[in-house]
């Protein structure tokens, strides 16, 4: 049986504060994803309670990483702990579950704080046991334009588009394909547009922004009427079930464009495949290459799609580069041999 050893860790005491926000919470949650139980294991010890104040506040602040629903139970209830750290925990670990910003909770979080956020628990909860964390956040940022997901029945959050794009690119997947697709349609907004378009470029290793060569030429809004074009162009050709396009379909057929046949890219045998597309793909494939390297066994990180050359995108992808190549000497693997230069025979 698990016990309180089984999430605990030194870093929570340098919760709360900037320096757990800036340096210790991606190492401490990269642990949590390496050798923690999962969610549901986290939920059925936090239910036996027999976790001491630490250890509530350090799976708390660790389980946000998996982004799983199954752990707000554990929020509510933390969120009216007389304890005022483990309050402190369930108000910034639910956030950072949500995919949310982050909110600062130095100051403490006041009983009516408390009653009020566990009033929007109850609402979220209710909404993701029909819908996803993905689709929730996608209905938030298109309320903005007076729009909204066909049917939506569930609560819809009150963030700026700013706050909605982050998350979105913090929970996105290859499943999600459909629902981009669909929010790219209904919007009229061109800079949210511009990040539906990046996200569908980032889960289908596609490439429309083309940043132009010639100095000369400007990076402006033609560059991205541009892309848009060619994803229209691009799209008629996307596999489809019925009336709905297959993320996985599009996946596959995007890499064997590049050479790759013959394996399911998102199982075990694509290992060698993720990693020279990392070594050689282009910047905004980096997240989805991180994630499938992490399935194969590697660090966990987390990186973004929407701004992959940014800090610290860059030195994750040069640590995961450092971290396989013991193991898959000349950075090689299966297929590899037919990819490459990923940047060459990308889908444009």
């Amino acid at each position: 049986m698990m016990g309180a050893s089984a999430v605990s860790s030194g870093a929570i005491r340098w919760f709360p504060g900037d320096y757990f926000d800036s340096r210790v919470k991606s190492v401490f949650q990269s642990e949590v994803m390496e050798s923690w139980p999962g969610p549901s294991q986290l939920m059925a010890l936090w239910r036996e309670g027999g976790l001491d104040e630490p250890a509530q506040v350090s799976l708390l602040l660790g389980g946000a990483v998996f982004h799983d629903p199954v752990l707000l139970p554990a929020y509510r209830e933390a969120v009216l702990s007389p304890s005022q750290r483990v309050r402190q925990a369930a108000v910034y670990g639910y956030r950072d579950l949500l995919g949310d910003s982050l909110p600062r909770v130095s100051g403490g979080v006041s009983e009516e704080d408390a009653a009020l956020l566990g009033e929007e628990m109850d609402w979220v909860m209710r909404t993701l046991a029909e819908a996803s964390l993905f689709e929730m956040w996608m209905q938030a940022l298109l309320v903005h334009e007076d729009t909204g997901l066909s049917g939506w029945h569930g609560v819809t959050l009150q963030r700026t588009p700013g706050a909605c794009s982050q998350a979105l690119d913090r929970l996105v997947g290859v499943e999600d394909l459909p629902l981009l697709l669909q929010a790219y349609d209904i919007t009229r907004d061109f800079s949210i547009r511009v990040n539906l378009l990046k996200l569908v470029e980032a889960v289908t290793l596609s490439r429309f922004i083309i940043m132009p060569t010639d100095e000369k030429a400007g990076w402006g809004r033609h560059v991205f009427t541009t892309a848009m074009d060619a994803l229209e162009g691009a799209r008629r050709g996307w596999p489809r079930d019925g009336c709905t396009v297959n993320g996985e379909a599009v996946l596959s057929q995007n890499l064997r464009t590049m050479g790759v046949s013959g394996l399911d890219p998102l199982s075990s045998d694509g290992c060698g495949v993720w990693l020279g597309i990392l070594d050689r793909g282009f910047p905004q494939w980096w997240m989805l290459s991180s994630r499938q390297l992490y399935a194969c066994g590697g660090p966990w990180v987390e990186m973004s799609a929407l701004a992959p050359e940014r800090d610290p995108g860059p030195e994750q992808r040069k640590m995961l580069l450092q971290w396989f190549r013991p193991l898959m000497p000349g950075g090689a693997g299966p297929n590899s041999a037919a990819v490459t230069d990923y940047r060459r025979s990308a889908v444009q």
